[in-house]
């Protein structure tokens, strides 16, 4: 018989709880059924689940079995070739110095990532601890620095003493760039910070050979979708994101 359901080893270290993904793409009345059994005989406890919003099905027997909706992910994307250029709503300012990050960085560079996870579904799903997303976006932003991400650049001011006032993470795989974390300190938005960094890392992705460039954003994060927008990304695609507790 298939399995519908991958346990996922690192979330269940990280939050302390055991937890799994539905693998299943999609879901009705039979299908859930045995997904759920399937995941009790595993003995975890919350199953993640990424739905198409056009399967109204799956939509339907998600909330009849009480999974709850924690986010609506967006996927913007920038094709590299013939490409118009954008018009910028907050230009990029001559004062504004993009750098790779240094291991001095890193304590302001965990607060503005803590920021970040403020608009995160775990943030949304009161079953995990209120510290929950600021550890993980603190040691998202750790690890990133340390390796799991190409790069990692960060906005300064250069009249301000080098402090850091915004960040952005980026890899590339098979040829598309795909931006993983990225976020500027609430005193220093609307400033023209974030269209510096996102156009210092699609310039050196483009350096790199990528054919283009993807980002993951939440609908509720209407700042970031309008500043992709802005610097030329197009919606790609949308799904829902479910959890459901067992």
């Amino acid at each position: 018989m298939d399995k519908h359901i991958e346990k996922l080893p690192w979330d269940t270290e990280f939050f302390s709880v055991p937890i799994g993904q539905i693998t299943a793409p999609a879901l009705n009345d039979e299908i859930v059924v045995v997904v759920l059994n399937e995941a009790r005989k595993e003995g975890l406890k919350c199953l993640y689940f990424e739905a198409d919003p056009n399967d109204l099905q799956t939509v339907i027997t998600a909330e009849m079995h009480n999974f709850h909706l924690v986010d609506v992910r967006v996927v913007l994307e920038y094709p590299f070739e013939h490409h118009p250029a954008p018009s910028l709503r907050y230009p990029i300012p001559s004062d504004l110095v993009i750098t790779s990050a240094s291991e001095a960085d890193m304590p302001r560079l965990q607060d503005i990532a803590m920021e970040i996870g403020k608009f995160s579904r775990f943030t949304f799903d009161q079953n995990f601890k209120s510290d929950d997303q600021r550890r993980l976006y603190r040691l998202w932003i750790k690890n990133s620095y340390r390796g799991f991400a190409d790069v990692v650049f960060v906005a300064r001011w250069v009249d301000e003493h080098g402090e850091a006032v915004g960040l952005i993470t980026c890899v590339i795989r098979n040829g598309v760039s795909h931006i993983q974390l990225a976020g500027v300190h609430h005193e220093h938005r609307q400033k023209g910070v974030g269209t510096g960094l996102v156009q210092a890392v699609l310039d050196w992705a483009k350096g790199q050979g990528a054919n283009r460039m993807q980002v993951v954003t939440q609908a509720r994060n209407v700042s970031a979708q309008r500043l992709y927008q802005q610097m030329g990304f197009f919606t790609k695609s949308m799904s829902l994101y479910y959890h459901k507790w067992l």
